[in-house]
């Protein structure tokens, strides 16, 4: 038999294994675990010897990581359309993907609390972690609901701070594969100028506006934004999107709405209205979307939208919302 031949026959057999255990088994136990990452090791874990295998956690820093690797390499988003960061679960396939990964990109300060637990049950020798919110300055919020102050992780809603993300992708992808170091922070350099292009964009968007406070009909997910532009985030609940509405803060908005002159009331895309419908009528306003853009849904993903189309369109809801000239 030809050495090729055997090895066509090995990755057959690793594939039916590897299909076997995910019909097979429902719990993640460390067995099953052990198997899978053996039978990736059969397959092959990586796409090429040239080719690195970036995952990463939100919307954001997987384009971040698509432009500055551009055809060295792959990045893929972790969580599947839809999904909520704060609060999915990876499941065996996910671990077994993360696997035969080089770099897992994620935010950290607490924003993907299922991370350790990941990375331990892939037990990947080679799979390196960047936490980008490790290497920045980090906003902190008073959280009413559970009485104590926490960082906010919301820190690609700064396009400064997302200059410096892209800095930190290209070092840590340089380390990787060294002889592609100097492409990387060309390609950082490319991508830091549309950014800088979209943040100049919202300061003169906003300089001039009737009223330079929101009322956010979710959770308080743009304060970076807020402070970068000069502006006041009124919030229904903290940093977590599953917190429920306090009353006193459902009070606070609307009193704030009033008081500061607000000409809309802004919801959370792939959110439920309710709360914003309830905000607006009382306040005989109009109601406003603004994305987050930690991740899409089924239909963005599949329009091919972008990080720069969801900036843009939230520039121009926060100009409508705001009332500026």
């Amino acid at each position: 038999m030809l050495p090729g031949s055997i090895g066509r026959k090995t990755c057959s057999l690793a594939l039916g294994l590897e299909i076997f255990l995910v019909m097979r088994f429902k719990k993640q136990s460390p067995l099953v675990l052990a198997l899978f990452v053996l039978v990736k090791s059969l397959m092959g874990g990586s796409p090429g010897p040239d080719t690195l295998s970036v995952v990463t956690t939100i919307f954001p820093l997987n384009e971040f990581s698509e432009f500055i690797l551009a055809d060295k390499g792959k990045a893929t988003l972790l969580i599947p359309p839809g999904a909520d960061v704060h609060t999915w679960q990876p499941r065996v396939s996910d671990i077994l993907r993360l696997s035969s990964a080089d770099l897992l990109i994620q935010v950290g300060a607490g924003l993907e609390p299922w991370i350790p637990e990941l990375i331990k049950s892939a037990a990947s020798p080679k799979l390196r972690t960047l936490a980008v919110a490790d290497s920045l300055s980090l906003e902190k919020h008073w959280d009413e609901e559970e009485g104590e102050t926490g960082l906010d992780p919301h820190i690609w809603l700064d396009f400064g701070l997302d200059m410096k993300i892209a800095d930190l992708i290209a070092a840590e992808l340089g380390r990787i594969d060294p002889s592609n170091s100097t492409f990387f922070e060309a390609r950082a350099s490319d991508l830091k100028a549309k950014l800088h292009e979209l943040d100049t964009a919202y300061f003169q968007g906003l300089s001039r506006c009737a009223t330079r406070t929101f009322v956010i009909a979710g959770h308080a997910a743009f304060g970076y934004l807020a402070r970068r532009y000069a502006l006041e985030q009124l919030a229904l609940s903290g940093l977590s999107p599953d917190a429920e509405t306090l009353p006193s803060r459902l009070m606070a908005a609307i009193e704030g709405g009033k008081e500061f002159k607000i000409r809309a009331v802004f919801t959370e895309a792939n959110a439920s209205p309710r709360m914003a419908e309830v905000l607006a009528k009382e306040l005989r306003l109009s109601v406003l979307v603004l994305h987050p853009a930690a991740n899409l849904n089924k239909r963005e993903w599949e329009s091919g939208r972008s990080f720069f189309d969801i900036m843009e369109e939230n520039l121009r809801n926060l100009r409508r919302g705001l009332g500026c000239e």
